[in-house]
């Protein structure tokens, strides 16, 4: 199989993703949002590129069976029911429910796939679930990157993904993946570590968020994929 790397959501647009699967990763937060509201049982999330489509969305919808989720600058939307901790996705909150969800980064990364032949949503949390369903595909990994910058975090969880690849099939990468496959490698017993003087990580650990980290930082713990369908996500 053939594996590319893609750095960031924007280089990701006006690229032909035809004949590909596309696994988006943004593993600080939204796919660990998206991975862990439907793992607990939310019927479908809905990626709003902007909090004004978001809110459209949601004033077309049935209140009572929708939530607004996500993040801008990191911190909750004013007046959405939950932010962009995968915390806050709860079973209890999320349950039959429909989160309409924007993101800086993360739902801007599954628009500017739309043409891959299949899409799916990764993080550390389903990295081994999600490598079991692409294992016989072409693939192009896109890191949502950070405002347009690419960030250590995506790229350690897509190297991650090559790893795993890589016990199941033969692989052909590019030089990105070649670079994050080894980095993977040399330090995936302390992915916290590997990530010390990631840009991304750090603004969090500034704005308080250690539980979301170290909950996104943890492997091997749900087998939800999360596959883009239609302007809709939602479980394999």
């Amino acid at each position: 199989m053939n594996i590319s790397v893609i750095p960031t959501a924007q280089q990701a647009q006006g690229i032909d993703f035809g004949g590909k699967a596309a696994v988006v990763i943004d593993v600080l937060r939204a796919t660990s949002v998206v991975t862990t509201a439907l793992d607990n049982g939310a019927c479908e999330v809905v990626p709003a590129s902007t909090v004004e489509e978001a809110q459209s969305l949601y004033a077309q919808s049935e209140p009572t069976m929708n939530l607004r989720g996500g993040e801008r600058n990191a911190l909750k939307i004013e007046g959405f029911e939950l932010s962009n901790s995968p915390l806050e996705y709860k079973r209890k909150a999320v349950e039959g429910k429909t989160v309409i969800l924007t993101t800086t980064n993360g739902t801007r990364a599954v628009h500017a796939v739309k043409g891959a032949d299949e899409v799916v949503l990764a993080c550390f949390r389903n990295a081994e679930a999600v490598a079991s369903v692409i294992a016989d595909k072409d693939v192009a990994l896109v890191c949502a990157g950070t405002e347009g910058r690419f960030s250590l975090d995506d790229g350690l969880c897509a190297g991650m993904l090559i790893a795993l690849l890589r016990q199941q099939t033969e692989v052909e990468t590019d030089d990105l993946g070649l670079l994050l496959y080894d980095y993977y490698n040399e330090h995936k017993a302390n992915l916290l570590g590997a990530l010390s003087g990631c840009h991304h990580l750090k603004r969090l650990f500034m704005l308080g968020f250690y539980d979301d980290i170290r909950f996104c930082l943890e492997t091997g713990c749900v087998a939800t994929v999360p596959v883009a369908k239609e302007g809709r996500i939602v479980k394999m």
